[in-house]
């Protein structure tokens, strides 16, 4: 028999959203548990761990996580399989402020303020203002995952959730078996949650990311971006940490697409051009969810927040803000349902959620069908500047049948 767990609120996942969640929960006096499968609550993370600095600016977060600043990014085209990339003269870039007051609205990697003209790194380059911080995401999710602690959430690790049935949900802590009755659920377990596998729901569209931690040689003040016909559905990175980087690639998981291959091709392109140097010291994978805000974010007494919400950008796949700004929300309305005895504040969150984020993820996931419709068309590069962030034709709408 399961070992019964008393609970007001279970929250599933220990990453931004789900420590917050918590902590947010537990304050106005839940008898809250976070439960989270890894051994080690934030390990290893598949982030590139790059936050736009106005995150620390808007929520109350601990710095201590920070590693670099960075000022810019740089967006380059590339053909890695030997030839030439499409031709395309460099654009110059003056980066409009496209996200509002961030209340977690901050997830496209592009920010305010004016970069003047490209840099003419051939065929194709952009820089653009890009302020922000390679932070270490273990030590951050661990310091959230205290915050939850400290507020009396109970926070169990190699705590894997398995199903529900019979009004309770069970849970495997360790090698037993607990049984938890809450009377709401917070689903913060990201991208292919469990607690939406178990209620039957449909799962995301997702990429899947791998990177590696390398030595680094480049300009440790900005982040590269690569977009090249290798990284189907998705591009490459580098996320300077100082002496390191974080060097990664996202595509979609196609049977005919071996992710290890490309990543090794890409480390191979950027050792040739002098961006890294020989050598790995970590190595980290995951999948990132990239086809919109789900349909609802309240289901009966279930609710979802961050990954697992479809709150990630469908071009970028930046999720770390709105993970901060709807796992606190989602904590702080669940409390207020259950001391009022009122679901009506269930309805504002998922209404707040989508108010805030509708317009940027709608227009990113129309992009991102453009830019799937038009991968193999001859000219990538003008596929690029349509679809992707960094460029104007990324701003002008588009029109779907």
């Amino acid at each position: 028999m399961p070992v019964e767990f008393p609970c007001d609120i279970l929250v599933v996942g220990a990453g931004p959203a789900g420590s917050c969640a918590a902590a947010a929960a537990a304050r106005e006096g839940m008898r809250t548990v976070l439960i989270d499968a890894k051994a080690r609550i934030g390990e290893q993370p598949h982030c590139g761990e790059f936050v736009p600095q106005r995150l620390f600016v808007e929520f109350d977060l601990d710095r201590d996580s920070v590693i670099h600043r960075i000022d810019s990014m740089e967006t380059r085209i590339i053909d890695m399989n030997g030839g030439e990339a499409d031709s395309a003269e460099p654009e110059s870039v003056t980066a409009e402020a496209v996200a509002k007051p961030l209340r977690g609205q901050d997830i496209e990697v592009l920010e305010g303020g004016s970069r003047g003209p490209a840099k003419r790194v051939p065929p194709v380059a952009t820089l653009i203002a890009s302020p922000g911080f390679l932070i270490d995401r273990v030590r951050f999710d661990r310091d959230l995952a205290r915050e939850a602690a400290a507020a009396d959430a109970t926070v169990l690790c190699s705590t894997r959730l398995l199903r529900t049935g019979n009004g309770g949900w069970t849970a495997r802590f360790g090698k037993e078996e607990i049984r938890l009755s809450p009377r709401f659920v917070i689903a913060a377990d990201g991208a292919l949650s469990t607690v939406a596998r178990c209620l039957d729901l449909e799962q995301p569209d997702v990429l899947r990311g791998l990177q590696v931690e390398a030595p680094f040689s480049g300009d440790p003040d900005r982040t590269y971006i690569f977009l090249g016909r290798s990284f189907v559905g998705g591009y490459g990175w580098i996320f300077p940490k100082g002496k390191t980087a974080n060097v990664g690639i996202g595509v979609v998981p196609d049977r005919g697409l071996d992710t290890g291959r490309i990543l090794a091709q890409f480390l191979d392109h950027l050792f040739s051009v002098g961006l890294i140097r020989p050598g790995q010291l970590a190595r980290s994978g995951g999948l990132i969810p990239v086809s919109g805000i789900r349909d609802s974010l309240v289901v009966g007494n279930v609710v979802f927040c961050g990954d697992a919400a479809g709150l990630t950008h469908p071009v970028t796949g930046a999720g770390i803000p709105q993970a901060v700004f709807s796992g606190r929300q989602a904590g702080r309305a669940v409390a207020s349902a259950l001391k009022s005895g009122r679901n009506q504040y269930l309805a504002e969150y998922e209404a707040e959620i989508k108010g805030c984020y509708s317009g940027i993820i709608g227009h990113a996931l129309k992009k991102r069908r453009v830019m799937m419709e038009h991968w193999s068309e001859p000219d990538f590069s003008r596929m690029c500047q349509r679809t992707w962030i960094a460029f104007n034709g990324y701003r002008l709408r588009e029109r779907l049948e």
